[in-house]
């Protein structure tokens, strides 16, 4: 605050909503029956080389300039957040989770946020967390903590000691969010036919192994996909923390708790690079962060932009994404399953032997090969999905649904973890050959297999894995000859050109 000309100045390489932020502090203050003082205003962003954005600052600002006019007198290390209406009042912002949770290992003890994100401040530990719902609150409770005593009630985690006070208890912020208003997806047992690919994806989901499904239009690739949320078990507590923080940080949803449920992402296949895998003028989480410890199920995969698809080769092998721009470096997680589903050629009918395809063998050649070699080394799993036939789909018994299915895959994914506390889709080297514990005779197997498919060495890793994990859907301790048989199965060349070849 300086004597001269009124002016307000925002410097330290604020974007356009921070710069913005000056008529909504100017319209605030005064809304909030405070006055807005007619002097030269600074704010300093520091440091100055670092880029900042959005509305979260809002509060800070507001009430600094309050504190600097000497209308407000606060006492001791606050932290303020929070975006600001014209009339004062305080608006949620996205990724305030990380936010406080970052303020917290700085070893700041207090912080004020907006009501409507008091459940989700909450969440982090080790600091007092209280909510205002305007301007005008936020700076009373400023002023009352430098008095010691506080006429006004502030909002905090905690439920209220005494059931009979005014105001109502806040519910309990590290209680988990309830998705019982969400609409369910499909049972398993909707799925007819196809008891290949219900195996295969059994199989993947255990062991969080990467799949393609081949077939016509019609086959139910898709209606097999969206059974997975149905199939996998809830989140722990470590996953839901960094669940809770992405979707905290994307703004998708309210954060009312713990996020359990395993997220299952479908983007269509017009999505950009940028939008895949991250990035943009503010560093946002792409897709694959927000798949993290779930599914990206990507429909249609050919028809997918070639350098959008040969970005996730990276987040599959590491689990994170790198993304670097000018002046600025962010790694987001990436730990996801991928699940895709295409057509065996343009027309969706090669192979079908009925005479409607009029694809020739260069062409299903041409729409295969939108898939490069490097990425289609990383999928584990291709199921060949053909046409169910009428009589099966009408009459046929009902087969398992998915409550008895996601029981086996939830018991295998416990053993792993028991076992080495990790899924076998991230098992390698000495630590996979020990969880597999081949004899003498499977070994001998294992390198047959190999050498008739010509596998690289990251082909039988992944062979070995997913036999891993039919053996432990199996409840077997080691893994045995079917095992690998039926791991080749699902990846040979032989069953990928029975799906991607079929018209020649």
């Amino acid at each position: 605050m300086a004597p001269g000309l009124p002016g307000f100045t925002i410097v330290g390489l604020a974007d356009t909503a921070l710069q913005e932020a000056r008529e909504r502090v100017r319209g605030a203050i005064r809304n909030s029956g405070y006055e807005y003082p007619p002097r030269r205003i600074t704010v300093n962003l520091a440091p100055a080389d670092l880029r900042k954005s959005g509305a979260s600052l809002d509060l800070a600002i507001a009430l600094g300039i309050l504190v600097g006019s000497e209308q407000v007198v606060a006492n001791g290390r606050w932290a303020v957040l929070g975006e600001l209406s014209l009339g004062g009042d305080l608006r949620p912002i996205p990724g305030l989770l990380p936010m406080v949770d970052a303020l917290s290992r700085r070893r700041v003890s207090r912080v004020v946020v907006p009501l409507g994100g008091l459940a989700e401040a909450g969440l982090a530990v080790g600091i007092d967390v209280v909510a205002a719902a305007t301007l005008a609150e936020a700076a009373a409770i400023l002023r009352e903590s430098r008095r010691g005593k506080s006429r006004i009630r502030p909002r905090r985690v905690e439920l209220a000691a005494d059931p009979s006070a005014e105001e109502e208890p806040v519910p309990s912020a590290r209680a988990d969010n309830d998705h019982s208003d969400a609409e369910p997806g499909p049972d398993l047992a909707e799925v007819r036919g196809q008891l290949e690919a219900r195996r295969a994806m059994e199989i993947a989901l255990a062991g969080g192994h990467c799949m393609v499904m081949i077939g016509p239009p019609g086959s139910g690739k898709t209606l097999l996909a969206r059974t997975i949320p149905g199939l996998l078990p809830p989140l722990d507590d470590d996953e839901a923390l960094v669940a809770t923080v992405i979707a905290s940080v994307s703004g998708t949803e309210p954060i009312g708790g713990l996020v359990r449920t395993r997220p299952f992402r479908a983007p269509h296949h017009t999505i950009s690079h940028v939008a895949m895998v991250g990035g943009g003028p503010h560093m946002s989480p792409g897709e694959v962060t927000l798949a993290n410890h779930g599914v990206l199920f990507l429909d249609e995969l050919p028809e997918f932009d070639r350098s959008t698809l040969e970005a996730l080769r990276q987040p599959l092998e590491d689990g994170q994404v790198a993304i670097a721009r000018v002046g600025r470096a962010a790694v987001f997680p990436a730990r996801f399953q991928l699940i895709a589903a295409m057509n065996p050629c343009p027309c969706g009918h090669a192979g079908e032997g009925d005479g409607r395809c009029r694809c020739g063998p260069g062409i299903v050649a041409r729409y295969s090969g939108r898939i490069s070699g490097p990425l289609r080394d990383r999928i584990d799993l291709w199921v060949h999905m053909p046409r169910v036939e009428p009589r099966e789909y009408v009459a046929g018994a009902a087969p398992e649904g998915s409550a008895l299915v996601g029981a086996r895959i939830a018991r295998a994914r416990r053993r792993q973890i028991e076992r080495g506390n990790q899924e076998n889709c991230r098992l390698r080297g000495r630590t996979l050959k020990a969880a597999c514990r081949l004899g003498a005779a499977e070994q001998a197997h294992a390198i047959r297999l190999a050498e008739l498919e010509g596998w690289s060495a990251r082909g039988i890793e992944r062979l070995l894995r997913v036999a891993r994990t039919a053996a432990d859907l199996a409840g077997c301790e080691a893994v045995e000859g079917h095992h690998l048989d039926e791991a080749a199965r699902f990846r040979s060349l032989s069953w990928q050109r029975a799906g991607l070849e079929a018209a020649g």
